[in-house]
């Protein structure tokens, strides 16, 4: 506030009064003066003027901004790179033309680029990837078996076809024994046939289906002893192809057994089974008869008559040569599967 000292010197007698008005108009807020504070009697210069709000003194904040640390981070790398350019842009001042030109086109590009992220990367885990990527082979195209319409003597040889017939032991005949035994050669010769002795008592010679009678197995016949013929097959079958039907029967009432690969069962040959109705398996073998007649167009084993174990080698032979192509293909499938499995 400002003090017309000319007025005070004018007026001595009244010098107290006028410090003591001033004293009070000062301690007071400069929004808060009235009338009734000034002295009409005595007016002073101080009335004439309204006092202002002193704002020169107010300090102002300044607005705060929050930023982001790693956007934070570009600005203060954009910033240190901006001041690079432009200490290298003065060192290179004296250069010749043509360098200047190319660093006033670097500083033009990095001062109009925004700021980006930087996206971190596991080094790792690309490693990884590329080496999953360099082990992966390209799926091979399956190689295309070639399985041959004709056949050699010497392949003809390598198979041989096989059925035997049984009786019955032990109470109601339920145990099965060798009774008879048939093998033919490719081309349905018979090379093997003969009668099979039982050491057991036979309670069921099941003639209706195998032919057999008391006759036919006593002691001083035509039968061989088991074993001789055990002994005999054995020697045929040894490294050859098997084809019949049923022949898990057959291989156990001989008490032999044979590689899974050698062997051609009509009764386990998928396309010749039926679904099963039952639903306990997927699916049931067929009688040998109904394959030969809808496959061949053969009629055996027919109602009232004994079968021929010949005739039955013999079918389960041509149904095996009628699809020895895609038979084949599937049992080669089969065997490299299972060599890739051992190998592993």
């Amino acid at each position: 506030m400002i003090i017309n000292r000319s007025n005070i010197e004018t007026q001595p007698a009244d010098a107290a009064g006028v410090a003591a008005k001033i004293t009070s108009r000062v301690r007071r807020r400069p929004g808060h003066w009235t009338k009734d504070t000034l002295d009409a009697e005595s007016p002073s210069p101080l009335s004439a003027t309204k006092p202002k709000k002193n704002t020169s003194s107010r300090r102002r904040r300044r607005p705060v901004v929050h930023k982001n640390k790693q956007q934070q981070l570009c600005d203060d790398d954009y910033s240190s790179s901006a001041s690079t350019a432009s200490t290298v842009s003065a060192s290179l001042s004296s250069s010749d033309t043509s360098s200047c030109q190319e660093l006033e086109n670097f500083n033009t590009n990095l001062l109009t680029k925004q700021p980006t992220k930087i996206k971190r990367t596991n080094a790792a885990h690309h490693k990884s990837t590329k080496t999953k990527q360099k082990n992966k082979k390209s799926p091979s195209s399956p190689k295309e078996i070639q399985i041959p319409t004709e056949l050699t003597p010497e392949e003809k040889s390598r198979y041989i076809a096989l059925d035997a017939e049984m009786v019955g032991v032990g109470p109601h005949g339920q145990h099965s024994r060798l009774a008879r035994i048939t093998l033919a050669n490719y081309d349905g010769e018979c090379i093997y046939d003969t009668l099979v002795q039982v050491l057991e008592t036979v309670t069921d010679y099941r003639t209706f289906v195998s032919g057999i009678t008391a006759k036919d197995l006593e002691e001083g016949g035509s039968a061989v002893p088991f074993e001789e013929c055990r002994s005999h097959v054995l020697s045929l079958i040894q490294d050859k192809i098997v084809i019949g039907h049923g022949l898990k029967n057959d291989f156990r009432v001989l008490g032999i057994s044979h590689p899974w690969y050698y062997t051609r069962d009509t009764a386990k040959y998928e396309p010749f089974m039926k679904v099963d109705p039952t639903g306990e398996k997927d699916f049931i073998p067929k009688k040998l008869k109904v394959l030969a007649k809808d496959k061949l167009g053969l009629v055996i084993q027919e109602e009232g008559v004994p079968h021929c174990p010949l005739e039955d080698a013999v079918a389960a032979l041509e149904l095996y040569k009628k699809h020895r192509c895609k038979w084949e293909k599937a049992m080669s499938y089969k065997m490299e599967k299972t060599k890739e499995i051992t190998k592993c």
